[in-house]
């Protein structure tokens, strides 16, 4: 069920198999992903059943509630902006839009289209959710108003809740990835044909990991020893590179994994532009990409094999 507010509204999109609940200002926060058929809460959710005032902008993510689903623009780590016009400003930790006011500019009782303007770099954000049976689709569109080509960082951030035994899976084949946790200690670190939270961190730890930039995946999947799972496929054109997080009861009270494609390599905007990873956003270019969400149940099927 949907955490209640006291300064927003939730807005509740459903159909026969699943039931997402968004709140119409605060972030666009998707609050719950519910699977309808078999009862799967699929969003971490917050520790109290009453949200607490919005946070501040500016504020640091970590000292915050962790739940739920966020966009983050146009940064993940606090950065100062790395080109002109903006050359110097600061950019907020885990970027913008989890902090801004958002419009709802359409809605109804299977899609909520919403908007945000960044007053401060320029850019209006917008995200079109539909669900239709057991797919949730996410459209989104990207425009700069600066006269110059502008960089920003995007990254999705879902924080899914972990059951015993619930494991990510990725499709192809690879033996290492990459475990950023700390930015300035970069490692290779064995990849187990899975990740498991428990298996994987440490109780009271998060850890952090990228798959190389070379390595092109545009699907990840959350299994249940049940059988019910997640899948996750995102526009590759977009956003080439994939982030995981898995927190083990660090900052979120339980265990979770979040599926985070991105648009640059990796979280801090600065360095993901001077690396070249980003494609900076043209001046008054309409940007679009996308993300599905499917659930179900039984053997996983991955679109790109």
């Amino acid at each position: 069920m949907p955490v209640s507010s006291k300064e927003d509204r939730v807005i509740t999109l459903s159909s026969d198999a699943l039931s997402v609940s968004v709140l119409a200002k605060r972030g666009a926060r998707l609050t719950s992903l519910f699977n309808r058929n078999d009862q799967r809460e699929w969003l971490s959710q917050p520790r109290h059943r009453t949200l607490e005032p919005g946070p501040e902008y500016g504020s640091l993510f970590t000292e915050t509630d962790h739940y739920g689903w966020d966009e983050m623009c146009p940064t993940v780590d606090a950065c100062r902006f790395p080109s002109d016009p903006f050359l110097g400003e600061e950019v907020p930790d885990h970027g913008e839009l989890w902090t801004l006011a958002w419009d709802v500019i359409e809605s109804s009782d299977a899609r909520i289209h919403q908007r945000v303007k960044s007053e401060r770099f320029g850019f209006t954000f917008e995200r079109d959710l539909r669900v239709e049976g057991a797919a949730l689709r996410s459209e989104y569109t990207c425009v700069v108003a600066s006269e110059v080509a502008v960089p920003l960082l995007w990254a999705l951030h879902p924080q899914f809740t972990m059951k015993d035994g619930s494991r990510l899976v990725l499709p192809g084949l690879r033996s290492t990835v990459l475990d950023t946790s700390l930015s300035t200690e970069v490692r290779d670190v064995t990849w187990f044909e899975d990740a498991v939270v428990e298996r994987d961190v440490a109780k009271g730890e998060d850890r952090m990991f990228y798959l190389r930039p070379e390595d092109h995946v545009n699907e990840a999947a959350l299994i249940d020893e049940t059988g019910s799972w997640l899948k996750l496929a995102w526009d590759r054109t977009f956003a080439p590179y994939l982030g995981i997080w898995m927190d083990h009861a660090h900052y979120t009270s339980g265990r979770v994994m979040a599926i985070e494609p991105t648009n640059g390599f990796f979280d801090d905007l600065c360095r993901a532009h001077q690396q070249g990873t980003l494609v900076p956003f043209q001046p008054g270019e309409r940007v679009s990409w996308w993300v599905e969400l499917t659930i179900g149940s039984g053997e996983v099927k991955w679109k790109s094999s």
